[in-house]
């Protein structure tokens, strides 16, 4: 999916992106740089950060690197302290870095197992959020859009942990907003059903897709436009809600 009118309507926005090595997240960077930000690009993986070096378009200036672990404090501080020396500071967090489900069971789940998904996939959220405020604070403008998931607001059989980490997400974003709204800082999440991605391929798309009433399913770009949306002054005014692109599979 591409868009033949490009409108510039992130022109001079910073922008952190985490998890932007593949997937949802590389798709919301493209969109961002294409839409005129200043993009840094995070990913855990060096051989997908890389990848996505090779992907994104190319200008100067415009996109930075940072490989790094977002659920560990150390690397968060360390992400957001460059995208202060590359662009200034930072108007647009947009928090996607995440694992998937597991298909155990909970009486199959270990607790390490439990907590990883938390640790990854809701306290990342947190400490990128935690990181960033002040700087948003300090500018008196800003936006964080959360991913989610439809398994965060519906749950999935096989997804315990990482249903309960979604939907941790939505609780963090709502009562963030409310925190925020005095400084003029969106905070939003993105539900997202069932998107065509390497991880969701890999669990398997068929269960899913028989929920899908659109006569396709998602692709990343159909969350990346919505991430710009969301990120521009077009949605100056909307914060605290949880918008699931998911093609009719949950209403």
């Amino acid at each position: 999916m591409t868009r033949s009118v490009l409108l510039g309507r992130l022109a001079g926005k910073r922008a952190i992106v985490t998890g932007a090595g593949r997937g949802i997240g590389l798709a919301i960077a493209t969109a961002f740089l294409q839409e005129g930000a200043r993009v840094l690009a995070n990913d855990i993986q060096a051989e997908l950060l890389e990848r996505a070096r090779l992907r994104l378009p190319a200008a100067t200036g415009h996109v930075a690197f940072h490989q790094g672990d977002v659920s560990d404090p150390g690397a968060v501080a360390e992400m957001v302290a460059l995208a202060r020396e590359a662009f200034g500071g930072v108007d647009v967090l947009v928090n996607n870095a995440a694992i998937g489900g597991t298909g155990k069971t909970l009486l199959e789940l270990s607790l390490e197992e439990w907590e990883r998904f938390l640790r990854v996939d809701l306290t990342s959220v947190f400490l990128c959020c935690q990181a960033v405020v002040p700087l948003m604070i300090e500018q008196g403008r800003g936006s964080i859009i959360n991913l989610s998931s439809i398994t965060g607001l519906a749950g999935t059989a096989g997804s315990i942990p990482y249903a309960a980490a979604k939907a941790g997400v939505l609780g963090l974003t709502k009562s963030l907003a409310k925190e925020l709204a005095p400084h003029r800082i969106n905070v939003n999440a993105i539900a997202p059903g069932l998107i065509d991605t390497e991880m969701s391929r890999a669990r398997g798309q068929e269960e899913s897709r028989r929920a899908v009433l659109w006569p396709r399913i998602g692709m990343p770009e159909d969350v990346a436009w919505l991430a710009v949306y969301l990120a521009s002054d077009e949605a100056e005014f909307v914060t605290g809600q949880v918008i699931s692109p998911n093609g009719g599979a949950w209403m």
